[in-house]
């Protein structure tokens, strides 16, 4: 997987060039982005820096879409049973469809039905290891290209990821951000999970300034540890909640590290954190004697599912 992780900045060089062959001519009113897991990180991106952007994390399409909307169907085994579905729902009303996959069901469908479609080279089958070629693909599609890191420096990130993945051990790492930055928690914990077989906990602040901060009065100093998402541009009032917690903690005990985070644009800092994130992961599932990119339980409950 390490050198997947390495490929991060080619592979977003690669992913823009293969979107801008599909790119978005037609105007649209609302840009909703369909998929799961890994697949749908680039969409979550995407509306870190394009209001308007529906990012849809179900079955079929949320309510109030029509046809005049963009409907994305990013899917890196193409036989995702959400996109696929969120796909047949936007052809049944009509609306304009751009398909991202390196093939399966939504790759046939969309050749069949004349959609738009970017298939991407299927290297291997780690999706939250290709998030590069999807994220280059549909921001390369939406002429959003400029928005990208023009330079991402991964391996710079391994040292300090591999020392924060011993900081956490075995423990359940606690994601905490600023509001602005909350979809971060999210990659964190699903690039977290799925590579080091632990469970993540994810809040931002204001939200985790509330009713949860009170159940860390319980038994978890030994069971949990705090890694702290801290942009240096926060506003006041945000580094007043991290202060605050960083404080609290102090007092009962916690493990917690602070990772700031770097770069001159938003993109920039997505990416950066992104890589470091799959570095933590990696690391922590290597020390813990854990093969980082078996996913036997998600696996076998997809089997149960078609029983």
């Amino acid at each position: 997987m390490r050198e997947h992780i390495l490929a991060l900045p080619e592979q977003l060089r690669t992913g823009v060039s293969l979107g801008a062959s599909a790119r978005v001519a037609k105007p649209f009113r609302t840009l909703i982005s369909t998929g799961m897991g890994g697949s749908a990180v680039a969409g979550e991106m995407v509306s870190m820096v394009r209001e308007g952007t529906v990012v849809h994390w179900d079955y079929d399409l949320p309510a109030g879409a029509g046809a005049a909307d963009l409907v994305i169907c990013t899917s890196w085994s193409g036989d995702t049973e959400e996109t696929v579905s969120s796909y047949r729902a936007a052809r049944k009303l009509g609306a304009e469809t751009l398909v991202i996959t390196s093939g399966g069901k939504l790759a046939d469908m969309a050749r069949a039905d004349g959609s738009p479609l970017i298939g991407l080279p299927k290297q291997n089958a780690i999706p939250r290891a290709n998030v590069g070629l999807m994220a280059g693909a549909l921001f390369g599609a939406l002429g959003l290209e400029s928005l990208l890191p023009s330079s991402l420096d991964v391996a710079a990130l391994e040292p300090e990821a591999k020392e924060l993945a011993a900081a956490l051990g075995s423990r359940m790492p606690v994601i905490y951000a600023s509001y602005p930055w909350r979809k971060l928690t999210g990659f964190w914990k699903m690039c977290y999970s799925e590579t080091a077989k632990r469970q993540v906990m994810v809040n931002w602040f204001p939200s985790g300034a509330h009713n949860e901060m009170v159940g860390w009065e319980g038994p978890y100093r030994d069971q949990v540890a705090f890694v702290l998402l801290r942009d240096p541009q926060d506003a006041p009032r945000y580094a007043k909640n991290f202060d605050a917690l960083l404080a609290l903690l102090g007092t009962k005990g916690y493990t917690v590290r602070t990772v700031g985070l770097t770069g001159n644009t938003v993109m920039e800092k997505v990416f950066t954190d992104y890589a470091r994130a799959l570095w933590t992961g990696y690391y922590a599932a290597l020390g813990l004697g854990i093969d980082p990119v078996a996913t036997e339980l998600l696996d076998e409950f997809k089997r149960l599912k078609t029983q």
